[in-house]
């Protein structure tokens, strides 16, 4: 073995020692070819270990590339540049002492061990080509420019290896990293994008360091891209999912070259911002593809919209006009063409900016009602969560959500459940935002086995929606005892999963609802009596923020409510005479837009407080941040809470 091979070793064995099971197997024996049936097998969630499969959306991309020109179309290079000599001979080759030939020797017969490992389906991991990959990898750096090329095309050549950390296959794609490093600050943009394209069509993009270190010298010069090359970039970082340091000057370079981009392109630059995690700074840029969407409505492929609504929805947080009401005017016609997984995106774009377009939300529901069988569950937690959060079941032939309910109970679907149990719990979960609590399927969430197989061993694992679950079971099944979630571990999840209660006393950068908080508390404390009248706690500790508690006798008269309530736990009512009523902080974002309706979110707190026995009051930010004066605020909060116990 040389230094280099133990090299490579000793950083595979660094970067992959969560599984060193799989490592071992796959340094040290050799490794037969296997079928495509036999690689899907694999555990695809490894980082290190398994081969990074192109993504059907990049595959996409990619294939726009080549449509467009831009991108490298590998060829079967082997039939055109393989010249055999009579003595090339399999067994020949691979007995040589590959140390004592040349390089233009070890060069050449790279492309036919190639051919015959494709012909006959032998996997480069094979302990046969250990002795001619050391030499090839240590005669890699003197290749040039054109040289370089052909390595990469022949190793494509190669049955494909489970892993980009396969040995032999992760020393070559190593060492032509290593060449691409030592070379790139020569290399013009176009050179520096071709071979990021050879690396893609290797799998092996988000390893290379030479990816990294050339796409991170294109976004410094930005400015200075051409729209192909600008394009090409964006794809890259979508297919390497890394951040650079400069997208804002990026999103520049793309408003400078918008006019020119096709729709199809204008997808790939979208997919670079999501999958970077860098939404679109400029409203304008938003606007501008909400605009070429509408003029490409009836033709745009569904990929292609798939990917632009991502970006929007990222971008575009909080409604500031009606542009998005009218773009859902102009998709709800598309909605019966398109597939599921593309309406899901339409219809997470309206929830998360709280645009409630009946019209377009009711053609999705009906398109879903008419395959829901193919339908993954994945896409019905997102589509629950869009009508809890619009407080909308859709006035379909057939009830929507009891579908969705009925879908979940089949049989068929425990396989699903298994692979995809944290999207199962979700969607359990969201049916309360419309007041649906399935309590089959919340002991199916709630038990031990799932909890453990779906999240491990331990809870501080557990998602929002496994408290959520343990909760809602309390409050609407109260016969029903289910010990999956125990007190501990339930208080553990509150911190996790709430907000500190504000505190004047606790300086600290407060945001507006958190201000608000804060204001109606001081409101509160002054109008009836001082701070042992009111208090701030989670009553609810799987909703996200605390609420002002506060208690009347039967003559009207303030109760104390300091140290009444623990932290961590769920808080039915005091069982006495006494009115509880519960000021919930209903923020800035709370009202579905152009509406006063409030989302799905309000409501069904709102409707946890009053089966547990509370009065609730909740206090609108759009009303509250309007009140000028303390008594205009205590007006209102007397109101509200004279309301309150009138229900």
């Amino acid at each position: 073995m040389t230094f280099y091979r133990n090299l490579i070793k000793y950083y595979v064995l660094q970067k992959c020692s969560k599984h060193s099971t799989l490592i071992k197997f796959s340094l040290h024996q050799p490794l037969p070819f296997t079928s495509n049936i036999y690689r899907k097998n694999f555990n695809t969630s490894s980082k290190y270990f398994v081969k990074m499969f192109m993504e059907r959306e990049n595959k996409y991309a990619y294939e726009i590339m080549e449509k467009f020109g831009y991108a490298t179309q590998l060829k079967n290079v082997l039939a055109l540049n393989t010249m055999l000599k009579p003595n090339d001979d399999f067994d020949n080759l691979i007995s040589k002492d590959w140390s004592k030939e040349s390089t233009s020797e070890i060069f050449r017969v790279f492309p036919l061990i190639a051919l015959y490992c494709s012909k006959n389906n032998i996997c480069i991991s094979n302990a046969i080509f250990d002795n001619y990959i050391d030499s090839l990898t240590d005669n890699i750096k003197k290749s040039t420019t054109e040289e370089l090329k052909s390595h990469f095309f022949t190793l494509s050549e190669f049955p494909e290896t489970v892993s980009i950390r396969t040995r032999n296959y992760v020393e070559i794609w190593a060492a032509l990293d290593d060449a691409c490093i030592n070379r790139f600050k020569d290399w013009s943009y176009d050179e520096i994008l071709s071979f990021c394209a050879l690396f893609y069509k290797l799998s092996a993009t988000k390893a290379s360091d030479f990816c990294y270190k050339g796409i991170q010298k294109l976004t410094y010069r930005a400015s200075k891209l051409n729209k192909s090359q600008l394009v090409q970039t964006f794809f890259f970082i979508a297919a390497m999912r890394f951040s650079p340091h400069d997208m804002h000057g990026m999103e520049l370079a793309v408003e400078k070259h918008f006019d020119e981009m096709s729709i199809d392109e204008l997808a790939i630059v979208s997919m670079g911002f999501f999958k970077s995690k860098v939404p679109v700074r400029s409203m304008s840029l938003v606007s501008n593809i909400i605009d070429r969407i509408c003029e490409n409505e009836s033709t745009i492929n569904e990929v292609t919209l798939a990917a632009l609504l991502k970006v929007i929805r990222f971008s575009r947080k909080f409604p500031i006009d009606n542009k998005i009401c009218i773009f859902l005017d102009t998709l709800q016609s598309q909605v019966p063409r398109l597939s599921i997984m593309c309406n899901v995106h339409i219809a997470l774009l309206a929830s998360s900016t709280l645009t409630k377009h009946e019209g377009c939300l009711f053609n999705i529901a009906k398109t879903v009602l008419s395959n829901m069988s193919g339908t993954r569950i994945k896409d019905m937690e997102r589509l629950v969560l869009t009508f809890g959060t619009l407080n909308m079941i859709p006035d379909t032939k057939e009830n929507f959500i009891e579908s969705v309910i009925e879908e979940l109970r089949k049989p068929d679907r425990e396989t699903e459940i298994k692979t995809h149990g944290r999207s199962f719990a979700c969607c359990v979960a969201y049916l309360g935002l419309l007041g649906y609590y399935p309590i089959d399927l919340m002991e199916k969430v709630l038990n031990k086995e799932f909890l453990e197989k779906t999240y491990g061993k331990y809870c501080l694992s557990y998602g929002r929606e496994i408290l959520t679950i343990h909760n809602l079971v309390k409050i609407f099944h109260k016969e029903k005892c289910l010990e999956a979630v125990t007190e501990k571990e339930a208080v553990t999840l509150a911190k996790r999963y709430t907000d500190y209660i504000p505190d004047i006393n606790f300086h600290k950068q407060y945001n507006v609802t958190e201000k608000m908080f804060l204001d109606l508390r001081k409101v509160v404390e002054t109008t009836r009596g001082g701070p042992e009248y009111v208090t701030g706690q989670h009553i609810l500790p799987h909703h996200q923020r605390g609420d002002i508690i506060i208690c009347d006798s039967q003559n009207d008269s303030p109760v104390e409510v300091k140290d009444v309530f623990k932290f961590g736990k769920l808080h039915p009512a005091p069982n006495d005479s006494n009115i509880w009523i519960v000021l919930v902080i209903a923020g800035r974002n709370v009202l579905l837009h152009n509406s006063d309706e409030p989302c799905g979110h309000l409501l069904s707190k709102i409707r946890e407080l009053n089966a547990m026995g509370y009065k609730s009051a909740p206090v609108i930010w759009n009303i509250y941040s309007k009140l000028n004066t303390f008594e205009d605020k205590q007006e209102y909060i007397n109101n509200i809470i004279a309301e309150a116990k009138s229900r």
